[in-house]
């Protein structure tokens, strides 16, 4: 079967989904049906995408690096004020995280990224990393129904006709699909059995919350190391920000997490779901079981890593690409000892 003729369906109603597809048609010309419910412009999108996290290993770091700005280019022919140059905190209290945190300000030194002095207080230790990029997903989820039309993806908004095959493959009414890709969390937590999904991550309980328009701060985007807690500051001033909630502790994590002053009102609030790995990294590539491609793990570098991800399932990645997908499989066993990352909120059970 040929490149033209191979059906992929991607499945998400994520922005990262919608790119994903969009990207496999027009960059990779593959055949393509988006399995998604229609984009609700109300839904709160706590966690922001951006082109840094907190991320120890070098070759991520390289990664990271190498694809960032091509990738911000290639966005920015979707939605053309897409991408903000923003400053990024990181915080760390225990040391754990403070070791994790110097770790990741002297791999920013060996690879000339811009950065702060680290600073501490009684509180903590924080550094800022400056020239990160901020990725509007909400207005790439409002440009991408055009988009998608304009490269040919066939947008479906039902999936009940979706019959997998243990293969990998799957049919939808009278199409068959050569390959069915999970594209996020919620995808995944529906078509794979709980065990399989606890082979490679485990479903953590999270809160979002966004703000009332606030006076823009110093950092406009940044991470409790020892939380896991994120916020970011759009540019209209809104707050966004996150946390884990499994012990109904998420507010508090996100104040901490934020310090501004005065604080902010809280104008939305909303409860998800994620899928994290075990091991901290990105998970990539076909299940050990089902054979099902699942994308899942990428967490704030969803949109920066979607055309590094494109590449790789249409088998046009570089040679170092793919040994990187190799490492990352969603088919190999936890802890993956060569890619795993410092865990952000996992020290002491992720409690403040």
């Amino acid at each position: 079967m040929t490149e033209q003729v191979k059906t992929i369906a991607v499945v998400g109603a994520s922005p990262f989904a919608w790119l994903l597809a969009g990207l496999l048609a027009s960059d990779h010309s593959r055949a393509i049906v988006l399995l998604s419910p229609p984009p609700n412009p109300y839904a709160l999108r706590a966690l922001p995408s951006l082109s840094l996290a907190p991320v120890t290993r070098p070759q991520t770091w390289s990664m990271l690096l190498g694809h960032a700005r091509p990738a911000v280019r290639r966005l920015s022919r979707i939605v053309p004020t897409i991408g903000e140059r923003i400053d990024v905190r990181m915080f760390a209290r225990s040391p754990e995280a403070s070791t994790a945190l110097s770790h990741m300000r002297h791999i920013a030194d060996g690879f000339g990224y811009p950065a702060d002095p680290v600073e501490k207080t009684p509180l903590g230790t924080s550094v800022g990393l400056r020239d990160v990029r901020m990725i509007d997903a909400g207005a790439l989820h409002a440009a991408a129904p055009s988009w998608l039309t304009a490269a040919n993806v066939a947008v479906l908004n039902s999936m009940d006709g979706l019959k997998i095959r243990r293969d990998g493959s799957a049919r939808f009414g009278t199409t068959a699909i050569d390959q069915v890709i999970l594209a996020d969390d919620d995808a995944i937590v529906q078509w794979l059995d709980p065990d399989e999904i606890g082979t490679f991550a485990r479903l953590e309980t999270w809160t979002g919350v966004e703000t009332a328009p606030q006076r823009h701060a110093r950092y406009r985007a940044g991470f409790d190391l020892d939380t896991g807690a994120v916020f970011a500051q759009a540019s209209d001033g809104v707050v966004r920000a996150a946390a884990r909630n499994d012990d109904g502790k998420a507010l508090t994590r996100i104040a901490d997490c934020l310090t501004l002053d005065p604080a902010p009102r809280l104008a939305a609030q909303s409860g998800f779901t994620r899928l994290c790995s075990h091991d901290g990294a990105p998970v990539l590539g076909p299940t050990r079981r089902g054979k099902l491609f699942v994308v899942a793990g990428l967490g704030v570098l969803d949109l920066v890593l979607a055309p590094l991800v494109a590449g790789i399932i249409s088998e046009r990645a570089s040679g170092v690409e793919v040994e990187w997908a190799a490492a990352h499989g969603a088919d190999l066993r936890q802890p993956r000892r060569e890619v795993a990352e410092f865990h952000p909120g996992r020290l002491a059970g992720g409690a403040p």
